[in-house]
């Protein structure tokens, strides 16, 4: 029996709980050295990232071994390390084995945007989350989850059946890095929220 990839999500919010400004607004341009530093260590750290279309070309490397979904491109194999799928009617698992000839996926890093993290946040697939809280406000933007009624990224996460379990200040500008798990344990969790 195969073992059920892992899920981390990896992201960095404004204080008013939005993950970008715009689809092609790359966190980069307003994101701490701090939080990249941890970024960069989980996507080292996974064997593949997830991402959306938008997210992938925002901050395009020919030379990560990434999961893409679209429902508008083709898929397949654009790359040798990059894989563009439409996940509907799939499931999480299935995930491993279409990469599975590349690399095997026991470390999966979800990236975003928004849709990405809502198929999985449907499928009670999120394993552990790393939030980065930056003290900047966007006032509108993408949103962590489509449905969030909160601006305050830590209650999203709450709202959503995430418990926190660590925290700690990133920077003296008040950059807030904390790691969250789902409060129910992965075969215990129901369906709905």
């Amino acid at each position: 029996m195969a073992v059920r990839p892992r899920f981390t999500l990896t992201v960095a919010t404004s204080r008013d709980a939005f993950i970008a400004r715009a689809t092609d607004d790359s966190p980069a341009s307003w994101v701490s050295a701090e939080e990249q530093a941890l970024f960069f260590a989980d996507v080292e750290a996974a064997d593949w990232a997830i991402m959306g279309r938008h997210t992938h070309l925002a901050a395009d490397r020919p030379d990560r071994r990434r999961i893409i979904f679209s429902a508008s491109a083709a898929p397949g194999w654009h790359r040798p390390k990059q894989l563009w799928l439409n996940p509907e009617g799939m499931a999480p698992a299935d995930l491993a084995e279409k990469v599975s000839q590349v690399r095997t996926l026991g470390k999966g890093l979800i990236l975003g945007g928004t849709r990405v993290h809502d198929w999985f946040l449907a499928a009670r697939a999120i394993d552990r989350v790393h939030l980065t809280i930056e003290p900047i406000s966007f006032g509108s933007g993408l949103p962590i989850f489509s449905d969030q009624e909160s601006r305050d990224p830590k209650a999203v996460f709450s709202a959503h059946g995430f418990a926190k379990i660590e925290e700690r200040p990133l920077n003296d500008s008040g950059t807030l890095y904390s790691v969250w798990q789902p409060a129910a344990p992965a075969g215990l969790r129901s369906g709905g929220d």
